[in-house]
C-alpha cells in the first residue's frame, strides 16, 4: 500500500495527545493503518490553552517512532492566559506580537519544542490582527499591513527561527500558510522575506463549500495556490494540507481536495487532524482514491498552464483566476513576473507592481500577449495603461443574458442566452482602434464581455469580469469556450463545455479534465493538430473523433458526478 509518489502525514493537535491514552493511540492507528500508507505524524506540543507535558510527548513519540513512523514537531501560535487577557478581542486566540509576556511565551514554546524535535511545523495561526493599544501605538504612521509584514518577519526570526536553532542546531522550521494568500500582507503573513528565514514552507490546500462557509474559495484554489508556493522557490514548498472540517454534507468536497493537492505535484500530504479523522467514514474513501492517485502520479509529469502573475502582497480581484480555473482554463501562478512566457494573465492584484505597465510594454513588444481583467484596467487607468488600449472602465453597469460572437467583418454572427442575467461592468473604447471578439447585448446596445488591441508585435485581450465573479459560471458555454480558445492560443486542444469543469495540463502532453458537478455531463475535447490523437492514459484507449471538421477533430468525453479522466495526446 505504500505510495510511491508522495508521502502521508497526519497532524496530531496538542488536546488530543494531552488527554488520550496509548490503548487508544493504538486503536486509533490501527484503524488508519488499515486503509492509509502514514509515513509521518506531527505532534503538536502547544495550541491555546494546552500544551503537552514533555514526559507525555516523549511517550507518544516513541510509540509512532517503534511502529517506524516518522515524527515531527507541531506548534499552533494561540495562546489563552487567562481572565487578564479579556480586555482586548484576538481572532482565534492569536499571540499580540507588542506584548512581551507573549513574546517570551512563543520563545518558551519554540524552544520547547526543538528540544524534542529535528523538524517543527507552524499551523497557520502564526499571524496577527491584534488591534490592541500596544499594537495602535507600535504601528504608528504605517499602514496595518506594513505594520504587520515587518512585524512578523521581525518575530519570524527572533522569536523562533534563532531559539529554535539555538537549542537545536539541526532542526528545520517549516511555516504552513493558509489558504487565503489575499490576506497575506493584513494579517502579517510574509511570504516574501519568511521563505529565506524558514527551511521550508506547506500549502494550506483546504476548501469548503464557496457558499455557507466564511472562507469562500472556489475549489480550484486548492491547486492553484500549492503552485504559486512551489513557483515561490521551487524546492522549498513541503507539500498540501487539507482537513475534513465543514465537508460531512458532501465526501466529495473532502475527496477533491486530494485530488487537487496531487494534481499540483505535493510532496507530501497532511491530513489534520488525527483526532477527527479517527473512524471516520472519510479515511476508507480517502485510502482508496490516495492509492488511485498514487497511480496517477506517474502518467503526470510538471505542471503548465497560462501564467498568472500574483505580485507578492497583492490582492484586487480576489480568485478570479480560480473562478476562470473552474471553467476550464489550466493556470499556473507565480510571484515573479514570468517574462519568458508567450501569454501572461494580469488581473487587479498586479497593480501592487509599480513597474507592471513598463513590463507588460516590454511582454508584447516582443510579440508576446498579454490577457488582462477590467479590474486591472480599472486599477490601472491614469498609470499608463491608455497606452495599450482605447478601453474605458466606466461607472456604469448593465444587467444582461444575451451575448453575441464570432465577428465577420462589422457584424456578429452568432448569439447566445445565459441561463439567468448577470450584473458587469460597462467598459467603452474607441471604435477601430479596439476590436469586440465577445459583446453582452441590452435593449438596443452592446458592452465589451472581449476586446482585442495590438501593441508592437504582442496582442493584449481585455476581459470583462462580472461584478459578482462567480456569475462566470452564467456566461453560455459558447461565449466560455471563445474565452477558453483565446487563453489556451498556445496548446494543441481546448474544451467546449459548461461551468465548473476544470483542466489540468502537464509538461509530457498530458491533462486532466475534472467535473465538479452533482450531475453527469459530456465534455467536448477539441484538438487543433489533425495529426494528433487522444487517449484514454490509464486505459491505453483510443477517442475517436465524433466530429471532424477542416481545422479540428472534436472527441466528446462523459464524465460522472465530481470525477475526472486522465487524457493524453500522442502522434
Amino acid at each position: 500500500m505504500a505510495y510511491e509518489n508522495f508521502k502521508l502525514a497526519i497532524y496530531c493537535p496538542a488536546r488530543f495527545l494531552k488527554n488520550v491514552e496509548l490503548e487508544a493511540l493504538e486503536k486509533d492507528l490501527d484503524f488508519f493503518r488499515k486503509y492509509l500508507d502514514i509515513s509521518k505524524v506531527y505532534l503538536e506540543t502547544h495550541r491555546g490553552a494546552d500544551t503537552v507535558p514533555n514526559e507525555k510527548m516523549l511517550k507518544i513519540k516513541y510509540f509512532f517512532e517503534e511502529r517506524e513512523i516518522k515524527t515531527s514537531g507541531g506548534i499552533t501560535a494561540t495562546v489563552v492566559f487567562g481572565n487578564e487577557e479579556l480586555d482586548y478581542y484576538r481572532i482565534f486566540n492569536t499571540f499580540c506580537y507588542t506584548n512581551q509576556k507573549h513574546l517570551e511565551k512563543l520563545k518558551e514554546i519554540v524552544e520547547y519544542t526543538a528540544s524534542l524535535f529535528d523538524e517543527i511545523i507552524l499551523d497557520d495561526f502564526f499571524f496577527t490582527a491584534c488591534t490592541c493599544p500596544s499594537c495602535i501605538r507600535a504601528k504608528g504612521n504605517l499602514s496595518w499591513s506594513e505594520f504587520r509584514l515587518n512585524l512578523m518577519t521581525e518575530v519570524s526570526r527572533e522569536y523562533v527561527i534563532k531559539p529554535a536553532k539555538s537549542v537545536n542546531p539541526n532542526v528545520k522550521l517549516i511555516i504552513k500558510y493558509p489558504n487565503w494568500m489575499e490576506s497575506y500582507q493584513e494579517t502579517g503573513y510574509n511570504p516574501q522575506t519568511q521563505v529565506e528565514l524558514f527551511d521550508y514552507t506547506y500549502t494550506g490546500t483546504e476548501t469548503r463549500d464557496p457558499v455557507h462557509t466564511q472562507q469562500h474559495l472556489p475549489r480550484y484554489a486548492s491547486y492553484s495556490l500549492l503552485r504559486w508556493f512551489e513557483n515561490l522557490k521551487p524546492g522549498k514548498n513541503l507539500g498540501g494540507w487539507f482537513d475534513s472540517l465543514d465537508c460531512l454534507y458532501n465526501i466529495g468536497s473532502y475527496l477533491e481536495q486530494a485530488n487537487l493537492t496531487v494534481f499540483a505535484k505535493a510532496k507530501e500530504i497532511t491530513l489534520f487532524d488525527f483526532s477527527h479523522l479517527r473512524n471516520s467514514v472519510f479515511v476508507p474513501a480517502l485510502g482508496l482514491l490516495l492509492q488511485h492517485l498514487d497511480e496517477i502520479c506517474k502518467y503526470i509529469e510538471n505542471p503548465i498552464g497560462i501564467p498568472v502573475y500574483h505580485p507578492f502582497n497583492s490582492y484586487g480581484e480576489d480568485h478570479i483566476y480560480d473562478y476562470l480555473g473552474m471553467v476550464g482554463i489550466p493556470f499556473e501562478l507565480t510571484p515573479h513576473f514570468p517574462e519568458n512566457s508567450n501569454i501572461i494573465f494580469v488581473t487587479a492584484d498586479c497593480a501592487n507592481d509599480k513597474d507592471i505597465i513598463k513590463k507588460l510594454k516590454n511582454h508584447l513588444l516582443a510579440g508576446k500577449d498579454v490577457i488582462m481583467t477590467s479590474g486591472f484596467l480599472k486599477a490601472m487607468q491614469g498609470k499608463g495603461i491608455e497606452d495599450l488600449t482605447s478601453v474605458r472602465v466606466t461607472d456604469k453597469k448593465v444587467f444582461t443574458n444575451f451575448f453575441a460572437i464570432k465577428t465577420e467583418v462589422c457584424s456578429f454572427s452568432k448569439y447566445v442566452y445565459g441561463k439567468k442575467e448577470i450584473l458587469i461592468p460597462i467598459l467603452e473604447h474607441r471604435t477601430n482602434a479596439s476590436w469586440q471578439e465577445i459583446v453582452a447585448i441590452s435593449g438596443e446596445n452592446n458592452f465589451p464581455i472581449l476586446m482585442k488591441d495590438s501593441f508592437g508585435k504582442g496582442i493584449i485581450y481585455t476581459l470583462t469580469v462580472p461584478e459578482n465573479y462567480s456569475d462566470i459560471y452564467n456566461f453560455p458555454p459558447e461565449v466560455l469556450t471563445e474565452i477558453r480558445k483565446v487563453f489556451m492560443k498556445n496548446f494543441d486542444f481546448y474544451i467546449e463545455a459548461g461551468e465548473k469543469i476544470a483542466i489540468f495540463a502537464y509538461s509530457n502532453d498530458t491533462f486532466i479534465i475534472e467535473s465538479f458537478l452533482p450531475y453527469r455531463c459530456k465534455v467536448n475535447v477539441h484538438l487543433k493538430i489533425k495529426n494528433r490523437k487522444l487517449m484514454d492514459a490509464l486505459r491505453n484507449f483510443e477517442f475517436k473523433p465524433s466530429l471532424v471538421s477542416q481545422n479540428e477533430n472534436i472527441y466528446e468525453i462523459s464524465l460522472e458526478p465530481t470525477s475526472f479522466r486522465v487524457l493524453k495526446l500522442e502522434n
